[in-house]
């Protein structure tokens, strides 16, 4: 699971796409739904599958500084804008994340292209699991819910929203 081998972006874009596409066309409208239930098992799944690649996230406390930094060690992007909502532990708060220079951007701008809403970014995956594992730290239930807006053109950042539940 942690060999070192190298994939281009442009075959893991291909794969991601293919992997939202088989879920637009198996699912629909639900497939926003199964992302949900994704993130609720993700969690456990991404602390083993990152320790095996050698990145430990550490103690993460500073959402507005952790999520910029972990998207860079990840090599998903090197610029990252987090904002933390007033009250970011309540009920309903939204942490948004603004992603400019993903390596999965020309996914999001391919599939806005054909109209398939693109619920398996994986930038809102790890966005969501480290705001997820922030808050479990405080209370163990905390969940969490996530919304990608579409992307506009190249040149916008990718918007993700985390919203508490």
């Amino acid at each position: 699971m942690s060999d070192k081998r190298e994939i281009p972006t442009g075959t893991i874009n291909t794969i991601v796409a293919m992997y939202q596409l088989a879920l637009s066309k198996a699912l629909g409208t639900g497939s926003a739904a199964l992302t949900q239930l994704i993130l609720r098992d993700a969690t456990e799944i991404a602390d083993e599958m990152l320790k095996n690649l050698g990145i430990e996230l550490g103690d993460i406390g500073n959402l507005e500084k952790d999520i910029p930094k972990i998207f860079k060690l990840m090599g998903i992007s090197s610029k990252v804008e987090v904002e933390v909502p007033k009250d970011a532990t309540a009920v309903g708060s939204t942490y948004v994340i603004k992603v400019y220079d993903s390596i999965f951007k020309p996914v999001a701008l391919l599939l806005q292209k054909r109209g398939i809403k693109f619920t398996l970014s994986p930038e809102s995956f790890i966005a969501a699991y480290v705001i997820r594992k922030a808050l479990r730290k405080r209370d163990i239930k905390a969940n969490v819910r996530i919304q990608v807006e579409p992307m506009k053109s190249p040149k916008e950042p990718l918007v993700i929203k985390i919203i508490i539940r």
